[in-house]
C-alpha cells in the first residue's frame, strides 16, 4: 500500500531492505491534531468527573463508579465492530475519514451536554443524566478515535518513521493538554460553585475537540490501496486478532498501565486536597493545576525522548528502559506527596509523565510492526480491527479502574461530605495510590520483556513484504 502524500517506492529486489520513506511534515501535523481533540475529551473527562459529580454535586462515589464503568464496557464491546467496519468500508471519502468526521462532531455534542444537567435535578436524576449521556458519548468517542488511530498506522511502514509520525500525536495533545489540568480550577472562575462553572467549560472543551478532530478527517489523503485490500468477516478477523502473540502482550502492557494511572489519579486527588491541603479543594486545584501541567511539559520531553530510545535501542528495549524509569518514581508519590512542602508533588508527576508518555508513543509505533506481521502471515491490513482491539483493551482497564476506585474510597472509609478524613483513611489512600502505580509498571515490565518483535525481525518483515509487493506489482505504504 502507498500513501498518496509520500514518495513510492520502486520495484525491490529479493534480499535488499526497503530504502526509508519521508513523510511531509504536513501530514504529519494533520494528523496530530486529532491527537489534541483526543486529549482534550479523555484527560478532560478524567480530570473533571469525579471532582464534579462526587465532590462538588456529591453523587456517591460507588455509584458514580458504576455510571462511569458502564459507558466503557458498552463502548468496548462496540470497538472491535467499529474497527472491523472502517476496514471494510470502501467510499470515495476512503474507509476512514467520514467515521472520524461524524464521530468527532457527535462526540463534542456530547461532552458539553454531559456537564449540563437540569439546575434543581435530584441527585437520582442527574446520575441518570450521566449514565446516559455517557453511554452514548462513549459510542461516539469510538467512532472517531479508532479509524483515527488506523489512520496514523497507515501513513508509513518505514520502522523508524512510522515512531516520528505517531509522535505528533502526543506531541499536539500534550500541548493541547497543557490546559486541561487547570480545568478544575477554571470551574471555579467561571461560576458561583465547580459544578455551574463545569457548564461552560464543558461547552468549550467540546468545541475545541470538535475544530481540532476535524483536520485529519478533511484534509488527510488515504491511502489509495487499502481501497482495493479483501474485506474481512469480524470473527474471522478478531480470531486472528487475539491469538497473535505479539499482540497479546503489548496489549497487556498497555491495560497495566493504564489500570494504574486511572486507579492512583483519583486517589491522588484525595491525597492531595485531604493530606497535603487539609481538605481545601481550592488550594488543591491549584497545585493539581500545575502539577498537570508539568506532567504535560514531562510528557512534550518524553515523547521525542522515546523517538530518540527507539532508534538507538530499538522498540523493544526503549520501552523497558521508560518503564524501568517510570517504576523508580513511584516511591516519590509517598515521600513528596507532603503537606510541608506540597510543591514537592512536581518531582514524581514529572517523572512518571516523561518515562510513561515515552513508553505510550513506543507502543503505538510497536502495534504498527505487530500489523506488518500480520499482512506477512495474512496477507490482509487490518488496523482498523488491532487498533479497535487495543482500544477494547484499554478501555475494559479503565473502565474495571473506575469502578474499582469507589470501592477503594469506600475501603479507606472516605466520606465526601466530610471536610477532612480520619488519618487511617488518608493513610490508606496514600498506600492505595504507591501499590497501584508500583504493581502496575511491574506487570508492564514483564510483558514487555516477552515482547518478540525485534528491530531485526521487524525490519525483515518490511523486507518480505516489499518483495511481495514488487512480485505482484501492487504498491504498498
Amino acid at each position: 500500500m502507498m500513501n498518496s502524500e509520500s514518495s513510492s517506492q520502486p520495484g525491490v529486489a529479493p534480499g535488499v531492505e526497503p530504502a526509508p520513506t519521508k513523510v511531509p511534515m504536513r501530514t504529519k501535523l494533520l494528523w496530530g491534531a486529532g491527537g489534541a481533540a483526543d486529549n482534550i475529551v479523555y484527560n478532560g473527562l478524567a480530570n473533571l468527573v469525579l471532582p464534579i459529580f462526587n465532590v462538588g454535586l456529591g453523587i456517591d462515589a460507588v455509584k458514580l463508579g458504576f455510571a462511569m464503568g458502564i459507558p466503557r464496557f458498552l463502548d468496548a464491546i462496540t470497538d472491535p465492530l467499529i474497527g472491523n467496519i472502517s476496514d471494510n468500508t470502501r467510499s470515495r471519502w476512503g474507509r476512514r475519514r467520514p467515521y472520524i468526521f461524524v464521530g468527532i462532531i457527535l462526540t463534542g455534542i456530547l461532552l458539553a451536554l454531559l456537564f449540563n444537567p437540569g439546575r434543581g435535578w435530584s441527585e437520582g436524576s442527574v446520575f441518570a443524566w450521566f449514565l446516559a449521556v455517557s453511554c452514548l458519548l462513549y459510542v461516539s468517542y469510538a467512532v472517531f478515535v479508532i479509524p483515527y488511530s488506523a489512520l496514523g498506522l497507515e501513513i508509513t511502514s518505514d520502522y523508524n518513521e512510522r515512531t516520528r509520525v505517531l509522535a505528533w500525536r502526543p506531541i499536539l495533545g500534550l500541548v493541547a493538554g497543557l490546559g486541561v489540568p487547570w480545568l478544575y480550577k477554571l470551574c471555579f472562575v467561571l461560576g458561583d460553585t465547580e459544578a455551574e462553572g463545569a457548564r461552560f467549560v464543558a461547552i468549550f472543551m467540546g468545541g475545541a475537540a470538535i475544530v481540532l478532530g476535524l483536520l485529519p478527517a478533511l484534509f488527510i489523503k488515504e491511502n489509495p490501496a487499502a481501497m482495493h485490500a479483501a474485506q474481512t468477516p469480524l470473527l474471522s478477523a478478531l480470531r486472528t486478532t487475539f491469538t497473535n502473540r505479539a499482540f497479546l502482550l503489548l496489549t497487556g502492557s498497555t491495560l497495566c498501565i493504564l489500570l494504574g494511572i486511572f486507579l492512583a489519579a483519583p486517589l491522588g486527588l484525595y491525597v492531595s486536597i485531604y493530606h497535603v491541603f487539609g481538605g481545601s479543594k481550592e488550594s488543591a486545584s491549584v497545585i493539581t493545576g500545575w502539577a498537570g501541567t508539568g506532567g504535560m511539559v514531562s510528557g512534550l520531553m518524553g515523547v521525542p525522548l522515546g523517538a530518540w530510545l527507539s532508534g538507538r535501542l530499538g522498540k523493544r528495549h526503549a520501552a523497558l528502559a521508560l518503564l524501568s524509569l517510570a517504576l523508580l518514581s513511584v516511591p516519590l508519590h509517598w515521600w513528596m506527596f507532603t503537606p510541608a512542602n506540597p510543591w514537592l508533588l512536581l518531582v514524581p508527576t514529572f517523572v512518571f509523565g516523561l518515562a510513561i508518555n515515552g513508553c505510550f508513543l513506543v507502543g503505538s509505533s510497536m502495534l504498527g510492526d505487530v500489523c506488518d506481521a500480520d499482512e506477512l502471515e495474512s496477507g490482509q491490513r487490518r488496523e482498523g480491527v488491532y487498533s479497535a482491539s487495543l482500544e477494547f483493551g484499554k478501555k475494559c482497564a479503565i473502565a474495571l479502574s473506575t469502578v474499582l476506585v469507589g470501592f477503594v474510597l469506600a475501603a479507606a472509609g472516605f466520606s465526601a461530605k466530610a471536610i477532612h478524613q480520619t488519618p487511617e483513611t488518608i493513610m490508606a489512600l496514600r498506600g492505595g495510590q504507591v501499590l497501584v502505580l508500583g504493581l502496575s509498571v511491574v506487570g508492564a515490565l514483564v510483558l514487555i520483556f516477552f515482547y518478540p518483535l525485534s528491530h531485526q525481525r521487524a525490519t525483515e518483515i518490511r523486507r518480505l513484504l516489499a518483495e511481495r509487493a514488487s512480485a505482484r506489482g501492487t504498491p504498498r505504504i
